[in-house]
């Protein structure tokens, strides 16, 4: 576990400072704890601004947060289109808590909350299972790095 989250702070902190501060700011003003929104954006994107994933229903994830080009006409009536979402890391964080923030608007702050940021709100029990699925590994990758920010290194 400690090896992951050294992976996982290592590049986190290669990444742009912007983006960086864009996980603390978001947070701040979602009332999310940042180190959630790294552990999402880790197992979305590797921290990729630029990622583009292709879904089975012919959709589309773009950016570090990876926004489904299912909410693109929702976002397009505030200005925020997919080139938006690809060319301006800190926008896409933004977005990502924004969703984050409602499914806990919904659900509460919860795990199940963090599930529906990827499998949605959709009542079935194959639903409700890729929301178990998806925030047991995101659990997984926040731990790590909470474990990894409080470890002391080894005295030499």
């Amino acid at each position: 576990m400690i090896r992951i989250a050294a992976s996982i702070l290592a590049l986190f902190f290669s990444a742009t400072s912007s983006a960086t501060d864009c996980f603390d700011l978001a947070g701040r003003d979602y009332r999310i704890d940042p180190d959630l929104l790294r552990a999402i954006a880790w197992n979305e994107s590797r921290f990729n601004p630029g990622a583009i994933g292709k879904n089975t229903d012919s959709s589309i994830d773009v950016g570090v947060m990876q926004i489904n080009s299912q909410h693109f006409p929702k976002l397009g009536t505030v200005g925020i289109t997919r080139e938006h979402l690809l060319g301006d890391a800190c926008m896409n964080i933004y977005t990502g808590a924004y969703f984050l923030a409602q499914a806990f608007n919904k659900w509460g702050v919860s795990w199940q909350s963090v599930g529906a940021y990827n499998a949605g709100f959709k009542k079935s029990d194959r639903q409700a299972q890729k929301r178990f699925e998806y925030a047991r590994r995101i659990e997984s990758t926040y731990k790590a790095i909470k474990a990894s920010r409080f470890s002391t290194p080894p005295d030499k």
